[in-house]
């Protein structure tokens, strides 16, 4: 077996790609009966009580310390309503191929953020790997999204892409309080603060949609993404992050277009046209060829238990 390979990490990893290969097409089949932001109420109500289950699991909630907390709320802002809220409204409007090809673009700029604050080094054959990556996903991008369930366009695919932003951008911040703190606990306060902060601005939204029309498609979408990925994929990435650099963790994650597109394909009818594969195949060529290297060759040590986390155990 390789050296970086412990099976807790390709474990976690491949139960991590299907839940959000899954999400995908849960939300968009999801959208065609739910507004965006009504779809939002009840994801992150239904997270939240994943999230209550998971913390209560732990019998006590983390220990931040004072200096820390505006970190945290930056996170939590990052990972909520700047992440998610953009997320959906975005899926509202493109196909899951071309939002699963465009979050599969985030190990570049995981790469370059984490380059820039002295994380990881940035070496000529990285940044061709990068340019490769990102004009597949331009590539992507330019191709009109087959019309599967609503009025599929351009501007749905920006919104994923700033949402994609958001939570690079939320991934390399939070390296630092995963190491000091531990995955679970950072993963349980940025989401549980989130998703409460977030909620009351989405309550006139859920009061006004039409449930007439809500079938057990949209509650089941709800249901999945509230429990599935705010509470299980977030703890696990998280988990991941605590092992792995940043950009190799984003690397780990080019199985999941091709598992989005197959099940976008077989469950919501969607037809991939020639430029969506050739740049799918630039967008992973790309990303693979940033680090692919150095993370089988990488050794993964068993994460050390912090001080937090020890006082935290029953």
């Amino acid at each position: 077996m390789l050296k970086w390979l412990s099976s807790t990490v390709l474990g976690l990893m491949v139960i991590h790609v299907c839940v959000n290969s899954g999400g995908y097409v849960f939300v968009k089949a999801a959208l065609a009966e739910f507004t965006p932001f009504a779809f939002a109420f009840w994801r992150f109500l239904f997270g939240l009580v994943g999230l209550g289950v998971m913390l209560a699991a732990r019998r006590s909630w983390p220990r931040i310390e004072k200096a820390d907390w505006p970190r945290f709320l930056l996170f939590a802002a990052l990972a909520v309503p700047a992440n998610q809220l953009l997320y959906l409204k975005g899926m509202r409007y493109t196909v899951p191929s071309h939002a699963s090809l465009i979050y599969g673009s985030t190990a570049a700029l995981v790469l370059v953020l984490s380059t820039r604050l002295g994380y990881e080094k940035l070496r000529r054959g990285r940044v061709i790997a990068i340019v490769v990556a990102v004009c597949g996903v331009v590539l992507v991008v330019s191709e009109s999204p087959t019309r599967i369930m609503g009025s599929e366009g351009f501007g749905g695919d920006v919104l994923v892409a700033l949402s994609m932003v958001a939570f690079a951008v939320y991934t390399v911040l939070a390296k630092p309080m995963v190491t000091k703190y531990g995955a679970v606990q950072v993963g349980l306060v940025c989401l549980i603060i989130g998703s409460v902060a977030t909620l009351p601005f989405l309550v006139a939204p859920a009061m006004m949609q039409d449930y007439s029309v809500v079938t057990w498609r949209g509650w089941g979408g709800a249901i999945y993404t509230g429990i599935m990925i705010t509470a299980v994929s977030y703890t696990i990435w998280f988990a991941l992050l605590k092992r792995l650099d940043p950009s190799q963790l984003a690397i780990m994650t080019t199985p999941q277009p091709v598992v989005t597109t197959a099940l976008s394909v077989l469950i919501l009818g969607e037809a991939p046209g020639p430029v969506l594969i050739i740049g799918g195949v630039m967008v992973i060529s790309g990303v693979l060829l940033m680090q692919g290297r150095a993370l089988l060759n990488r050794r993964v040590p068993a994460p050390a238990v912090s001080s937090h986390e020890h006082s935290e155990m029953p």
